[in-house]
C-alpha cells in the first residue's frame, strides 16, 4: 500500500480519531499532516493572484479557511516528496474509506497509466473507461467537471508538477488540482467511487463566512462565464484525447 496522508486540523480530534480507527480497520497506516489554519497565515493575501483568481471565481478574494486548504494540501504533497514512496494518497478527515479501497488502491500500483487519481468526487463527470481495477471498479477519464478534493492518489511527477503550477493560488484547491491542459498532468477517477463522505462533513470546520450567493456585476458575471466556458471547453477537448485516442 502507499502511504496515506491525513489533512486534520490540530483542534478536530474526534474526526481524526473517526478516520483513524476506519483505516486501522482496513489495516491500512497513515500519517496525519497537521493542517494549516489559514487565518493564523501572515499576510496570506500575497499568495494569491488577485487578477486571475477574480476572473476564475464568484469571489474576488479566497476566504482565509479556503486558503488553509489549500496549503494544507501543498504541504501534503511536500512531505510525501520527502519520501522515495513513489505514489501517495492524500485524504482530508471527513472522508469513509470503503473496504473495497484496497484492493482498488493495489490495482492502481500495478501500472504506470495516471498521475492523479480521484478517488472522491462530485457530479458524474462523463466518465470514460480506460482500465478495470477490480471486477467492479474501474479507472476513468472524465469528461466534465467534477468538484472536491477529499480523497485523491498522487505520484510524484504530479506533485512535483503541482507544486510549481498551483502557486500563486488562483483558484480553490480542488479546482487547482485538475487543471490537465495546462499540467500535462494524466487526471483519471475510479467508478464507483471507492471513497464516499463521511457524515461529519455535513459540518464544515475550517471557519469562514458564506458569501457565495453574492450578487456579481454584469461585467465580473460575463467575465466568470466566459472564463468557466472556456475551462469546460479545454476540458472536454482533453478527456476525449485521453479517454479515446490514448
Amino acid at each position: 500500500m502507499p502511504p496515506i496522508y491525513v489533512i486534520n486540523l490540530d483542534r478536530d480530534v474526534e474526526r481524526m480519531a473517526s478516520l483513524a480507527g476506519s483505516l486501522r480497520g482496513l489495516n491500512l497506516t497513515y500519517v496525519r499532516v497537521s493542517a494549516v489554519l489559514g487565518k493564523e497565515v501572515p499576510d496570506w493575501e500575497k499568495l494569491v493572484d488577485v487578477e486571475l483568481y477574480g476572473a476564475r471565481n464568484r469571489l474576488p478574494m479566497p476566504r482565509p479557511g479556503e486558503v488553509g486548504c489549500y496549503l494544507s494540501h501543498l504541504k501534503a504533497m511536500e512531505e510525501f516528496l520527502r519520501t522515495d514512496a513513489p505514489w501517495c494518497v492524500i485524504l482530508e478527515d471527513d472522508v469513509e474509506v470503503r473496504p473495497e479501497c484496497v484492493e482498488v488502491l493495489a490495482a492502481l500500483g500495478q501500472k504506470d497509466d495516471w498521475d492523479l487519481v480521484k478517488l472522491f468526487c462530485f457530479h458524474s463527470g462523463l466518465p470514460v473507461r480506460k482500465r478495470a481495477l477490480t471486477p467492479t471498479h474501474h479507472l476513468v477519464v472524465h469528461l466534465t467537471r467534477t468538484t472536491s478534493s477529499a480523497a485523491y492518489a498522487v505520484n510524484r511527477r504530479a506533485a512535483e508538477t503541482l507544486l510549481k503550477s498551483m502557486r500563486p493560488i488562483s483558484e480553490q484547491v480542488d479546482h487547482a488540482l485538475e487543471r490537465p491542459w495546462e499540467t500535462g498532468l494524466r487526471v483519471r477517477g475510479v467508478r464507483p467511487l471507492p471513497v464516499v463522505l463521511a457524515p461529519v462533513a455535513a459540518v464544515t470546520t475550517i471557519g469562514y463566512e458564506d458569501r457565495s450567493r453574492r450578487l456579481l456585476s454584469l461585467r465580473r458575471a460575463v467575465r466568470l462565464f466566459l472564463s468557466r466556458t472556456g475551462k469546460e471547453i479545454r476540458r472536454f477537448a482533453n478527456g476525449l484525447a485521453e479517454g479515446f485516442l490514448r
